[in-house]
């Protein structure tokens, strides 16, 4: 099982290797105010980077370990019990890492609104509890914020989002 569980933190690490050079590369084309350095995509640039850095230790670090731990002892379960146990262990994270995928693509096809909303409605039906009361409350909070971001974005900072088909 703890090779599973290393072995799962590597592909993780890669996962958001990849998550950081599409964040860095997505937020290049945003557009600039003025004639500053720092234009919209500085900052998401740098924290892709930051993820990209910290991703890559994690990634050689777990590298290293499963290399050690491989030489001292053979190997006793599978690829599929191991790549199982990995998927038992970290379901809500691939999960989630999937939803974050999925909505950087259906943000460019349906637009910041629509995809945002559902975003949040699905992760946090998928992190949080499913009562009712809780899914109201869930779907207003996602509304009111996307919403409140989007006027905030367009009107007060002049960053343009994605409209989509439906805007």
């Amino acid at each position: 099982m703890l090779g599973g569980i290393k072995l799962g933190e590597l592909i993780l690490g890669l996962l958001l290797v990849l998550l950081s050079i599409l964040i860095y590369t997505q937020t290049g084309d945003l557009p600039s105010m003025n004639e500053s350095q720092l234009d919209a995509g500085s900052f998401p640039q740098f924290i892709a980077i930051l993820l990209g850095l910290l991703s890559l230790i994690l990634v050689i670090k777990q590298s290293i370990h499963l290399l050690k731990q491989n030489q001292n002892k053979e190997q006793s379960a599978n690829i599929k019990e191991t790549l199982l146990d990995v998927y038992r262990e970290h379901k809500l994270v691939l999960i989630t890492l999937s939803l974050i995928f999925l909505y950087i693509i259906l943000i460019q096809i349906i637009g910041f609104i629509i995809s945002s909303i559902a975003f949040m409605i699905i992760t946090a039906l998928v992190i949080g509890p499913r009562k009712k009361k809780d899914v109201i409350t869930i779907s207003s909070i996602a509304v009111i914020l996307t919403i409140g971001l989007y006027f905030f974005f367009q009107n007060v900072l002049q960053v343009r989002f994605p409209s989509g088909v439906f805007f």
